[in-house]
C-alpha cells in the first residue's frame, strides 16, 4: 500500500465498520463483556479452548477491572458456582492468579480500547520501520532460502511466507529474544509443561496478533504448521516429502544459521535500541500496573510481526495460506 500501511488500514476500517460506530464518537462499551480477541505464543490447545468461553474471557477482563465473583454473578446472571468452575481452570492453566486473598487479576496482558489509543501510533510507527528493516533484508532472505533443495517443491510465495513468518519472525526472532532476555525471557510455564505468553485485546483482531505457529517432533523432524488456524490432522514426514517443504539436514543447518544469525545480528539491535520506549509504552497500559513488561512485549511484538506479515503479502512478497501450511525441517542433532 502507499504511504499508508496494511496495518493502519486495518486499523481504520475496524474503527470504521465496528457495530454501532460513528465518526464523531465511538459507542462506549460496558466495563466488563466478552468481545475481546485471545492471542497468544507459543500456541496452546488448552488455552485456546479454554478462553472461546464466553465467560473465560469474562471473568479475565473482570478481574482485570477488578471485579469479583459475586459482582460478576449479579452483572450477568451466572451462578457463582458455575463461575467458580471457569475461574479454577483459569486458575489452573495459570492465565490468572491471586495477587493476595481479595484480589484476583488475570497472568496476561489485557488491551483495553484507551489503552490501544495511547499505543496505535508508536506501534504503527515501529512496525513500519520494521518491515522497511526487513525489505532491506529482502535479497539476501530470498537467496538464502530460495536455494535450497528443500525450496523447490513447493511455489515460492508459499515458501517466502513460511521462511519469513514462522522461520523467521515467529521463530528465530522469539529465540533471539528469549536468549538476549533484555526485552523477553522465555515465557512462563502455564500448566504441566506448556509455556506461553497471553493476552487479550478488546474488539480489534487486526492487532490481536492471530497467526499461529504450532510445531512438533516426528522422526527427527520438526514438524511446523503456521497460519490463522491450527492443523485438525497431524501430518507426518512421509505425508510431506514430494508434496510440501521438506528442509533435510544440509538444508536444515544452513537455513537455521542464516536465520539465527539474521535475527541475532541485524533485526535484534533494531528492538534492543529503543528498550527504553518499549519500557515507557508499556507503563501506558493499565494491565502494566499488575504484569511483568515481558508480558506486554510479547504482545507488542507480536503485533509488530503479524503486520509485516500481512504488509508483505499485500506487497506479493509471501503468499499467505487459506488456513495453514505445514513444511517440516531436520531438527538440531
Amino acid at each position: 500500500m502507499n504511504k499508508t500501511s496494511l496495518f493502519g488500514f486495518l486499523v481504520l476500517s475496524w474503527a470504521f465498520l465496528a457495530p454501532g460506530a460513528s465518526a464523531q464518537k465511538k459507542v462506549e462499551k460496558p466495563q466488563v463483556h466478552a468481545d475481546f480477541q485471545f492471542g497468544m505464543y507459543p500456541w496452546s490447545r488448552a488455552a485456546v479452548d479454554l478462553m472461546n468461553m464466553e465467560q473465560a474471557r469474562l471473568i479475565t477482563v473482570g478481574f482485570h477491572e477488578g471485579w469479583d465473583l459475586d459482582k460478576l454473578s449479579r452483572t450477568f446472571k451466572v451462578s457463582v458456582p458455575d463461575l467458580s468452575k471457569v475461574a479454577d481452570e483459569l486458575d489452573e492453566l495459570r492465565l490468572t492468579r491471586a495477587r493476595s486473598e481479595f484480589d484476583q487479576r488475570p497472568f496476561m496482558v489485557v488491551i483495553r480500547d484507551p489503552d490501544f489509543d495511547r499505543l496505535k501510533d508508536s506501534l504503527q510507527r515501529h512496525a513500519d520501520e520494521f518491515l522497511k528493516l526487513i525489505g532491506g533484508q529482502w535479497s539476501e532472505i530470498e537467496n538464502a532460502v530460495m536455494t535450497l533443495d528443500g525450496s523447490k517443491t513447493a511455489p515460492k510465495g508459499q515458501v517466502m511466507y513460511e521462511a519469513v513468518v514462522s522461520g523467521l519472525l515467529l521463530g528465530a526472532m522469539m529465540d533471539a529474544f528469549y536468549e538476549d532476555k533484555t526485552l523477553m525471557p522465555p515465557p512462563p510455564t502455564r500448566l504441566k509443561n506448556d509455556r506461553f505468553y497471553a493476552w487479550l485485546v478488546e474488539s480489534n483482531p487486526a492487532v490481536a496478533a492471530q497467526v499461529r505457529r504450532e510445531f512438533r517432533e516426528s522422526d527427527g523432524y520438526r514438524i511446523v504448521t503456521v497460519g490463522t488456524s491450527l492443523a485438525e490432522e497431524r501430518l507426518n514426514l512421509g505425508d510431506l516429502r514430494g508434496k510440501a517443504t521438506v528442509y533435510d539436514d544440509d538444508d536444515a543447518r544452513k537455513y537455521r544459521v542464516f536465520m539465527s544469525l539474521l535475527s541475532r545480528d541485524k533485526l535484534l539491535p533494531f528492538f534492543k535500541t529503543r528498550r527504553s520506549e518499549f519500557l515507557r509504552l508499556g507503563t501506558l497500559t493499565r494491565s502494566g500496573n499488575y504484569t511483568a513488561f515481558a508480558e506486554f512485549f510479547a504482545w507488542y511484538y507480536n503485533a509488530i510481526a503479524n503486520s509485516v506479515a500481512a504488509d508483505l503479502a499485500a506487497a506479493g512478497r509471501i503468499t499467505p495460506p487459506e488456513k495453514l501450511y505445514t513444511y517440516a525441517i531436520r531438527a538440531p542433532q
